[in-house]
């Protein structure tokens, strides 16, 4: 009988096949080791896991809609027994256009925020509710903050669930 094995090796030039000669139940056999490159095993490759950034960049992508996620930032999420609410804050940087020409503009805070339906997943409905960054200059009352077209026009959900909707009624 002949039987022949692969064994994984560092450097598979330098290690010739090796015949070893054995007895099983009283039957002599041989058995050719052939050494190979680790990457060259048989059967499928381990897939690496993805970094935990590129998980959590694709998970928040099927979560929260694209035109949303150009301007906002995953800050939380919690769940209650009858909904999840993922809470979006305003990247910084984004100054409103009435201060961009001003150099003594700061951070006040946030706006009161706008909380809109995204759509359900596994019977709990997914709300996003977004932070405005509110800003001022310094001195100063007057507050201003970015203005964005998220929902549909007298529906607190986002675009892509409203169109959905409609066109199944």
């Amino acid at each position: 009988m002949f039987r022949q094995v692969f064994i994984p090796t560092e450097n598979n030039n330098r290690i010739p096949p090796v015949n070893i000669p054995l007895e099983w139940y009283g039957q002599k056999i041989e058995i050719l080791v052939f050494p190979i490159k680790h990457k060259e095993k048989m059967g499928r490759n381990k897939k690496e896991r993805p970094p935990v950034e590129q998980l959590f960049s694709t998970a928040i992508s099927i979560l929260v809609p694209a035109h949303i996620l150009e301007n906002f930032e995953m800050w939380d999420a919690q769940e209650s027994k009858e909904r999840w609410v993922i809470e979006m804050r305003e990247k910084e940087g984004l100054l409103p256009s009435v201060l961009s020409s001003y150099s003594d503009v700061v951070l006040d805070g946030y706006s009161t925020p706008i909380e809109i339906l995204s759509h359900s997943f596994v019977c709990k409905p997914i709300y996003l509710r977004l932070y405005r960054r509110r800003y001022k200059r310094s001195n100063r009352n007057e507050h201003f903050s970015n203005e964005y077209d998220l929902t549909l026009k007298g529906v607190k959900m986002v675009p892509e669930l409203g169109l959905f909707l409609k066109d199944e009624v």
